[in-house]
């Protein structure tokens, strides 16, 4: 006699959670036009209105179609840029061409001090010390002098998501946002910069594991096995490498002068950034100076891949100083940058989703790509302190209602009304304790042959469209945003060279 059959109902499926990227911050003020151009144009109609009460009709009007024709260029910002700011853009790269700025020559043969290798630019004049935090570990700290701020750059090694539960998945991501959250709270770090890049991989380091594995008595055909499986296993690979950067901002005079201060204080301040990361699901630990090195001479000169490898394996010190840790050559032309051989392609976050989207939705761009050697996706954060992003989100909610009433509740526009909601919801998160911060991301990719850059580049813009981010190329100053992506403290947004008056916002 056989038992019955029992049939037990079917565990509901978790639904994943949904999430929304907010909106640009912006000010508008009449017919959806921002408070500056409003204030410019109130200017010229104050002026024209003054020249015709005195009588010189002709004169106040053809004052007020100047006015018109001087402020378009400013009020037309497509991709969030005036026409002036790319004007002017366009302006100074012209002028860097001329001038053979755009041009960089380093070594014994070049004008650099000392024949160094030199990284160019912003960053010729950083150095780089080494602390020991309150662990034992060592740890690479640069320091910005012409803006007195400190970077301190985690090794970090998230776990893969194919096996991890639903539930777990959204408990990570609400720690990173916890994580994100919490650097506002100190008030002195001024930004951080997430870097998951790939890159091919050698085969080095499984290759050295088979040697020490492979005992002398093995069968001979076993051991052949192994050892080519080892060289063929890596063959077109990737090897994916995430890293973190945080960047502070030294509020005092000792710190500002001796970066050994700075560099006791973030001995006792770094244990506690990196251990936090593992409620994020993911194992971090801070990245030693020849390691920063490493990481960023590898980035501009790739043929050095190899060796930094070997010699990690071996164990043994590559000797690069931060000092050379620069190009021999490189060159910015309007939509790459060229060095060492190789050519880069830089793009910048013109737009993020519009629309909500789930956990998964950079994963397009995360993932390596056979048509893509060398990719890096740069996340960069720049957090409010908890006063003043209480007073940013009050401030984008009053210029989201007043967008609203400036239309008319009848023909008020599908993005205002977004905007609005998604500014009341922000006030209600802030209350619940979240914090506020910018943030923007940067695409790098990097080819060996120039003929491959059309190729890479429609690869890339079309995993940019998979993860629904809008991407622009960073015309004009592939040199600074290449840098940018590299994690090391320089912030864009910091180093702004196009005049305040005629940018859009």
């Amino acid at each position: 006699m056989t038992a019955p059959a029992t049939f037990t109902a079917a565990a509901p499926l978790e639904e994943p959670a949904i999430y929304s990227a907010g909106t640009r911050p912006k000010s508008t003020f009449a017919f959806g036009l921002s408070n500056k151009v409003i204030a410019y144009a109130g200017g010229f109609f104050a002026l024209a209105f003054a020249v015709l009460i005195w009588g010189n009709v002709p004169a106040g009007l053809a004052l007020m179609a100047f006015g018109a024709v001087l402020l378009a260029p400013l009020a037309i910002a497509p991709g969030g840029r005036s026409l002036y700011e790319k004007g002017h853009l366009r302006m100074q790269f012209f002028r860097s061409r001329v001038s053979r700025s755009a041009e960089y020559h380093a070594g014994p043969h070049s004008r650099i001090p000392g024949g160094r290798y030199r990284l160019p630019g912003w960053l010729a004049h950083t150095t780089l010390y080494v602390g020991m935090d309150r662990h034992g570990n060592e740890f690479g700290m640069i320091h910005h002098p012409k803006k007195q701020r400190y970077t301190v750059v985690i090794d970090c090694l998230p776990g893969g998501d194919e096996a991890v539960a639903r539930g777990e998945k959204d408990f990570y991501t609400a720690e990173w946002g916890v994580y994100l959250a919490d650097l506002g709270l100190p008030g002195d770090i001024v930004g951080a910069e997430v870097v998951v890049e790939n890159i091919p991989a050698t085969g080095l380091r499984l290759s050295r594991l088979v040697e020490r594995e492979v005992v002398p008595y093995a069968p001979e055909l076993s051991t052949a096995f192994v050892r080519q499986s080892s060289v063929r296993m890596p063959s077109g690979r990737h090897r994916t490498l995430a890293r973190l950067s945080i960047t502070f901002r030294a509020t005092t005079k000792e710190r500002q002068n001796d970066p050994e201060e700075m560099a006791a204080e973030l001995a006792r301040r770094l244990p506690d950034l990196y251990g936090n990361l593992a409620g994020a699901g993911i194992d971090a630990q801070p990245m030693t100076a020849a390691e920063i090195t490493a990481a960023v001479h590898r980035s501009y000169n790739p043929s050095t891949e190899n060796d930094f490898e070997e010699l990690d394996i071996a164990g043994l010190d590559h000797g690069v100083a931060w000092e050379d840790a620069g190009p021999g050559r490189a060159s910015s032309v309007w939509g790459q940058y060229r060095h060492d051989g190789v050519v880069s392609v830089v793009y910048e976050m013109a737009a993020p989703p519009e629309s909500v989207f789930t956990d998964t939705v950079l994963k397009p761009l995360l993932q390596p790509h056979d048509d893509l050697l060398r990719k890096r996706l740069t996340l960069i954060y720049r957090p409010f302190s908890a006063g003043d992003a209480a007073k940013k989100v009050e401030k984008q909610h009053r210029d989201a209602l007043h967008a609203i009433n400036s239309r008319g509740a009848k023909i008020s526009s599908a993005e205002a009304e977004k905007r609005l909601e998604i500014t009341s919801q922000t006030r209600k998160e802030m209350v619940a304790g979240a914090g506020q911060l910018r943030y923007s991301a940067l695409v790098t990719i990097t080819v060996a042959d120039p003929a491959d850059v059309a190729n890479a580049a429609a690869v890339i813009e079309s995993l940019a469209a998979r993860a629904r981010l809008g991407l622009r190329r960073a015309h004009g100053f592939q040199d600074a945003a290449f840098a940018a992506g590299l994690g090391v403290g320089f912030l864009l947004p910091d180093h702004v060279t196009t005049s305040a008056l005629v940018r859009h916002s």
